[in-house]
């Protein structure tokens, strides 16, 4: 069940990138438009959250040391998720308020529980408790809460019953689903695997405990100032928060400081600018969150700057990183299993091009840079131009995945 996920999140990746780069103004006022909110969901689901769910089948028997409870409930997940994302871009695009907007919410609530069932029971199997897990389940729930969220605020959008204005329930859904799902899952995993794949050892492990607090006692604190319109509430939350990804990266500098590996590979090296490109929009939402009268006409780029700073640059690089260190091992395990001790064999990195992820990478950090450029510009031009050299980037990220997926053994390793 792990390669369909990413050959869609890859594929629905390509096709993000070439709504970019063809429609630049979705990028260009405010961030309630609905392009942007088509793009946005399509990347949410059919790209990021579509990738992990695929990884996790494959990373959470390693973080559990349980095998998955059920790869039915993956598979049912697989493709409701699929529809709901396919469907809610369009209905977005389209901005059609009416009942298969409805049905598409609910199809991707129907995924998510699916899932988080699949999730929760293989934990319940296991006997080891690790702040990697606590993450990995927290985030779970936040994952249920945001889809949850947002199936509300699609009914709400055709039938008004919320008191508070949308457009801050809307803040709360994206930062539950950004900060809650995607940040604190990386949060889990990544405290767990980039140690590994860099081989250090003696790390301190109490600031991933206190950055686990830190995170989801900030988050909480946040979306509930949010729901009262509490502003030192909202400030505070972001300050816990902020704290939390702080001690996170701390830890991981320390992992890197004390690692035996010292030569990255590619992998590594995009996952490494992806935890540089973080700081953008850390220093973003502290932009956003000074009073009104400092932002004077910058708030609207901004605060689209900020969403595609997580959305498009750290998580997409992270991703695009860790996909060079997971997919190519799952492949290689699968096709050289039974020879491993009886010969040579390739190693995993030999099943895709490193030209091609190299060419990946730099342009896709020439896009990502022209790209935010031509936000915080409002230039159509330039999005556009970041927008073709992240379609490359993408283009050359899927020629490797299909490179992988359809490696067959070389004829001297076959039995």
């Amino acid at each position: 069940m792990v390669v369909p996920h990413f050959i869609f999140g890859g594929f629905t990746w390509l096709a993000a990138t070439g709504l970019i780069s063809l429609f630049p103004e979705a990028f260009i006022g405010h961030y309630f438009n609905p392009k942007l909110l088509a793009i946005a969901h399509l990347l949410a689901l059919g790209w990021i959250t579509m990738v992990i769910f695929g990884a996790l089948y494959q990373l959470i028997p390693v973080v559990m040391e349980v095998k998955l409870y059920s790869e039915r409930l993956a598979a049912a997940a697989f493709v409701l998720l699929g529809l709901a994302a396919v469907l809610l871009a369009v209905m977005f695009w389209r901005f059609q308020l009416d009942a298969l907007m409805h049905v598409s919410a609910l199809l991707a609530i129907t995924a998510v529980l699916l899932f988080s069932i699949n999730v929760m029971a293989t934990a319940r199997r296991s006997t080891k408790k690790t702040v990697e897990q606590d993450f990995i389940l927290t985030a779970v729930l936040w994952l249920v809460f945001t889809v949850a969220a947002g199936a509300t605020l699609a009914f709400n959008l055709r039938h008004a019953f919320l008191s508070t204005p949308h457009l801050e329930l809307l803040k709360l859904h994206a930062h539950a689903g950004i900060v809650g799902w995607f940040i604190q899952l990386i949060m889990g995993v990544g405290s767990r695997l980039l140690p590994m794949f860099m081989v250090s050892h003696g790390l301190d492990s109490r600031k991933l405990h206190l950055a686990y607090y830190a995170v989801n006692g900030g988050l909480l604190a946040g979306i509930l100032a949010l729901g009262l319109q509490w502003r030192p509430g909202v400030l505070a939350g972001i300050a816990g928060v902020v704290a939390g990804l702080l001690l996170f990266l701390s830890f991981l500098w320390e992992a890197y400081r004390k690692r035996v590996k010292k030569q990255l590979d590619i992998g590594m090296k995009q996952s490494a600018l992806a935890f540089v490109l973080l700081l953008l929009p850390l220093v973003l939402v502290v932009v956003l969150s000074l009073p009104a009268g400092f932002l004077k006409n910058i708030t609207a780029p901004a605060a689209i700057a900020y969403g595609a700073a997580l959305l498009l640059g750290f998580i997409t690089a992270l991703i695009m990183g860790q996909t060079y260190k997971t997919l190519p091992f799952i492949v290689w395990l699968k096709v050289y299993r039974s020879l491993v001790g009886k010969g040579k064999t390739p190693l995993p990195r030999d099943l895709y091009s490193e030209r091609a992820a190299n060419i990946q990478l730099w342009a896709f950090a020439a896009g990502f840079s022209v790209l935010l450029a031509g936000i915080l510009l409002q230039r159509p031009g330039l999005i556009s131009a970041g927008g073709l050299l992240l379609l490359l980037s993408a283009a050359f990220y899927n020629f490797n995945i299909l490179k992988v997926v359809l490696h067959k053994p070389y004829k001297k390793f076959k039995p």
